[in-house]
């Protein structure tokens, strides 16, 4: 349990979710093949960001339904202001979390046993 709280966590700051030390990204967005240190692939096919996807999506949706009931109650006197200001906070909610769900995803596919070594770990782009 605690070792996959401790993947997810890795996950979330970036890291292999495996070893704790190679990186997940190179750029914001941009993933690196997999992880220098201990050689796991971060992801088998590019189906597998559809559940990065779906987790900054709930999220985002979380927030937003939370956010909708606050304006109605406390701005419902300047709703249209106050729906323009929660339709840009969940924009960039949403632009910010896709980098954390993906790096939670990896750590989910970590914990499953989705990850392997790959015997090409030295043509990974680092």
């Amino acid at each position: 349990m605690i070792e996959g709280l401790r993947a997810f966590w890795r996950g979330l700051l970036g890291r292999c979710p495996h070893c704790g030390h190679g990186r997940i990204f190179r750029t914001f967005y941009g993933m690196v093949e997999g992880c220098a240190q201990c050689g796991r692939r971060y992801e088998g096919t590019g189906d597998q960001s559809t559940g990065a996807m779906g987790i900054s999506l709930t999220l985002t949706l979380v927030f937003g339904f939370i956010g909708g009931v606050l304006v109605v109650v406390y701005l419902g006197d300047q709703l249209p202001l106050g729906m323009t200001i929660l339709l840009v906070t969940l924009s960039v909610f949403q632009a910010v979390m896709y980098r954390f769900s993906r790096g939670l995803w990896i750590g989910l596919l970590c914990v499953t046993g989705a990850m392997y070594e790959d015997e090409h770990r030295d043509e990974f782009y680092l």
